[in-house]
């Protein structure tokens, strides 16, 4: 039976309202405390879906390697601006272990690279931008039934990456204008990071088509052995006589 990622919808909408909290009423000036604030929302959702499964602390184990993993493949590419693969880790991540699982992944993950690459302003948009963007890709594709089709895996993905992250980093710029937003003045923000938006999500779909079965697998593997996440759910085939 599928399940209803509620919790997550409503922790993303409240993530939403600090971001403009933020923006509006402290003027993108308490960066540290809206993102802390985030997130702490970003982690409610999966801790309370932990502490009613009697999760394992495997399965903190697994979250943490994938996190470090998007830390690690965004500061590799650190020359290439629109090289990032740190989107696509977080979509796989939340294809297989849930969308809760994803979207903290992607926000964690965000705002730790950011102590790399420069805390500021622009944080809690990114951060906010990276979730939104990793569970809603994994949850149309979980939807569809989709894991382990690479090609409808790399196109959904790197369209909410393109449109929901790349929107949502741009927001930064747009607020820095207020109370002077006018459409010209957003339009102009919003068409100067297309380019950008359109490189980076074709990246994160390309990583996602190499990547997905090859991570995909292993992520299915331990939660198959081990029991851990949502087992029952994964529907990507193993290969004849393969070990579990």
């Amino acid at each position: 039976m599928p399940r209803k990622p509620l919790l997550t919808v409503v922790s993303l909408t409240l993530c939403l309202a600090a971001v403009l909290v933020g923006a509006f009423l402290l003027r993108d000036r308490s960066y540290y405390l809206i993102s802390g604030v985030i997130l702490l929302l970003a982690c409610l959702p999966f801790a309370a879906l932990f502490r009613r499964r009697h999760g394992k602390v495997r399965e903190l184990v697994i979250v943490s390697v994938m996190a470090a993993l998007a830390v690690a493949s965004r500061a590799a590419f650190y020359m290439l601006p629109t090289v990032k693969p740190l989107c696509a880790i977080a979509i796989i991540t939340g294809l297989y272990l849930g969308e809760e699982v994803g979207c903290m992944v992607g926000v964690l993950s965000m705002f730790l690279s950011n102590f790399l690459f420069g805390q500021g302003a622009w944080t809690p948009y990114q951060i906010f931008g990276m979730g939104f963007a990793a569970f809603t890709a994994a949850l149309i594709l979980r939807s569809l039934r989709w894991q382990g089709k690479r090609i409808p895996c790399a196109v959904v993905g790197g369209v909410c990456c393109f449109l929901l992250y790349g929107l949502c980093a741009d927001s930064c710029a747009v607020f820095a204008m207020a109370p002077d937003l006018t459409w010209k003045s957003v339009s102009a923000v919003i068409l100067s990071g297309l380019p950008f938006n359109a490189s980076h999500g074709a990246v994160t779909g390309i990583v996602i088509f190499f990547l997905c079965r090859p991570i995909g697998e292993k992520l299915e593997r331990l939660c198959t052995k081990y029991q851990l996440f949502y087992a029952a759910e994964t529907t990507v085939p193993q290969a004849e006589g393969e070990p579990v």
